[in-house]
């Protein structure tokens, strides 16, 4: 098949309008603001160079969608730029589209367009995914206020366990950490981890508390120091937070009781897509019989603006590396 044949089979049914034009025409409803988010994954740095094309699928959208959730935004479309090292199998087709359908139906977006092309290099893919929220209740990073609660929609670390447990060793992040450290687990809690890293669950279900309650928001990509900060220095505040066993799942906390890996490598890992919010004080309590699953870890402060984790004994851990970084 040549690229307009595999266009038609493959991706013009994740449409509304089979792609048949050039661009895409979008209505946005009235009252409704249009939130944008871009996120491009390349293989051997944000997925192994020979995961399934299902697993691509599901972290490519799933990334993006997080975006929008951290927004308060719905999701609506997205657009997909696919570069191919070399033409793509049937099969690897049908489970790279059959994956997104399965998303779309899960979370409520379409395909409205995207292109395909070739690269002299590994796969690699751009997704640029369309919500919609309300106008006036989009949520950003710059609206913490001293004494908000700072909430953890999620357990962190499990993507990592997953990541580690591939074993792709070429990852630039795994060559940061000082020493990488041999995970043993039973198939079943391996099969746990790697499904957190492929298939993170984006948390569109607490749009509408969020919308109600937060202040500011971020998604966990980089790590959850490194982007609590940035909520720090959008605004102007300092977080405190406590490092406690429900930050991690219970999988997690059995690979830090035997010594696997630490809570602060957990911490600063990312890919986690869960969430962080600074809730009111005096919301907290409403916030979390919405949302029961969340927890509260810390607080903003008036000061520089920095976070600072503390241990079991309210004494401050050296954080040296706080999150993922590309260069």
């Amino acid at each position: 098949m040549n690229e307009f044949e595999i266009i038609k089979k493959y991706f013009a049914p994740l449409s509304h309008d089979g792609l048949k034009n050039d661009a895409a025409i979008l209505d946005i409803p009235n009252g409704q603001k249009l939130i944008v988010t871009s996120d491009t994954l390349n293989a051997g740095i944000h997925f192994i160079e020979n995961a399934d094309a299902s697993q691509i699928a599901h972290k490519a959208l799933r990334t993006n969608i997080s975006d929008l959730a951290a927004m308060g935004a719905q999701p609506f479309a997205y657009q997909l730029c696919l570069a191919f090292p070399e033409k793509p199998t049937k099969k690897w087709l049908e489970f790279f589209t059959k994956a997104l359908q399965e998303d779309q139906n899960e979370f409520g977006i379409f395909c409205s367009g995207g292109d395909t092309t070739r690269i002299k290099g590994s796969l690699s893919i751009s997704i640029t995914a369309l919500g919609l929220v309300p106008k006036g209740q989009a949520i950003s990073r710059n609206g913490a206020k001293n004494n908000d609660a700072i909430i953890l929609t999620g357990s962190v670390g499990d993507a990592y366990i997953g990541l580690q447990i591939l074993s792709f060793l070429s990852l630039p992040y795994l060559k940061q950490q000082s020493q990488r450290k041999k995970i043993n687990l039973d198939k079943e809690t391996e099969k746990y981890f790697i499904e957190q890293y492929y298939k993170p669950q984006p948390r569109i279900d607490l749009i509408k508390p969020i919308r109600k309650y937060a202040h500011a928001a971020i998604d966990i990509s980089d790590g959850l120091i490194a982007d609590l900060s940035h909520i720090c220095i959008e605004s102007n505040l300092s977080a405190q937070i406590n490092l406690t066993p429900s930050m991690f799942s219970t999988q997690a906390q059995k690979v830090i009781k035997n010594n696997m890996l630490t809570a602060e490598e957990l911490l600063v890992s990312g890919d986690d897509y869960q969430l962080l919010l600074a809730i009111p004080e005096n919301n907290v309590k409403d916030f979390l019989i919405q949302a029961p699953k969340c927890i509260q870890i810390g607080q903003f402060k008036k000061g520089k603006p920095i976070v600072t984790l503390m241990d079991k004994n309210n004494r401050s851990i050296n954080i040296k590396h706080t999150g993922w970084s590309h260069f």
